[in-house]
């Protein structure tokens, strides 16, 4: 029987009804006690690292979630984190970038409902979660609604719906039915020891490109000092380049300025072909990265992860683009 640590975030998943809505209130060993079959597949050690909101989730979390694994990865078969739904695919991101040459398996679930609502999907979430922790399959998976996701592809799509999450870009990694992982990928096994990564920066700004929006935005980022910018354009990834709405100058000036620029789409689907249009390859030419098939939330990842291990420009192009 697998040995599985649970660490439990808080989130709906653990909260309960106040007269300011629903807070987090109960802790890892309250949740499994409510799923008794869990006995069954493995053995549970249940620990709390936090108890918020998943909005209130920060990189100082993301940490705080590598530290605890690092700390006990040699003593465990698998783990389990419950998790707040709103930013568990920016959690799973980071975990998928921060941990590399994994050989066990790092599993995120949360649930829609509390658990102790009526009708709740919480109770399905958290078996099918340590479920699949006691696979031995190594990675990160989000597991929700019977899915389970890689953790750098999946993104929160539905605010209510118990669906809540799709993989973009990629197959799901399985599916349980009737208790039983059916996987459609195959699993690597690693020879090099796991390596956790802690160093990141934190000074990046998401920029969606809208109709309205005018290029000195960037040159106003640069100058208080971020040290990256993601701009969600366009279709393919491109970016407005006429009269005074033209942002290729203000892209070469972040670029000048060592400030990585990285380009993604406002499309949920097929990601971005900077090739395909003049204002994609302006931008390219400038030195704007592509991010590829790559979800906001993993870009957000990898170009913290970078940017804190101080990659230049060049390296960290082939890092996120690779």
């Amino acid at each position: 029987m697998r040995n599985i640590l649970m660490i439990a975030t808080g989130g709906t998943i653990a909260s309960v009804p106040s007269d300011g809505g629903l807070i987090p209130a109960l802790t890892g060993e309250d949740i499994i006690n409510f799923v008794p079959k869990l006995k069954d597949i493995c053995s549970i050690t249940a620990i709390e690292i936090m108890n918020i909101d998943s909005s209130n989730i920060s990189p100082e979390n993301f940490l705080q979630i590598v530290e605890t694994i690092e700390k006990n990865y040699d003593l465990y078969d698998g783990f389990v984190i419950t998790h707040g739904t709103d930013t568990m695919a920016y959690s799973s991101s980071f975990l998928s970038n921060a941990i590399n040459n994994l050989n066990k398996p790092i599993v995120l679930t949360g649930s829609q409902l509390p658990v102790k609502a009526q009708n709740t999907d919480a109770l399905k979430n958290i078996y099918d979660a340590f479920l699949t922790a006691s696979s031995g399959a190594g990675g990160v998976f989000l597991v929700f609604h019977g899915d389970i996701h890689l953790g750098s592809c999946v993104k929160k799509i539905y605010s209510e719906d118990f669906t809540g999450f799709l993989s973009i870009n990629s197959d799901t990694a399985g599916k349980i039915v009737n208790n039983s992982i059916r996987w459609n990928i195959r699993h690597k096994t690693y020879t090099e020891s796991i390596v956790f990564s802690k160093e990141i920066c934190e000074n990046i700004f998401v920029l969606k490109i809208i109709p309205t929006l005018k290029p000195d935005i960037i040159n106003t980022l640069v100058n208080i000092g971020y040290k990256g910018i993601i701009i969600e354009g366009y279709g393919a990834g491109g970016v407005p380049t006429i009269k005074e709405k033209d942002f290729i100058p203000a892209i070469k000036y972040a670029i000048k300025n060592g400030v990585a620029v990285v380009c993604i789409t406002q499309c949920l689907y097929n990601g971005v072909h900077l090739d395909k249009y003049p204002m994609g390859v302006l931008a390219e030419k400038s030195g704007a990265i592509s991010a590829k098939n790559m979800t906001l939330e993993n870009t957000l990842a990898k170009l913290m992860i970078g940017l804190g291990k101080n990659m230049d420009n060049k390296t960290l192009k082939e890092y996120i683009e690779n």
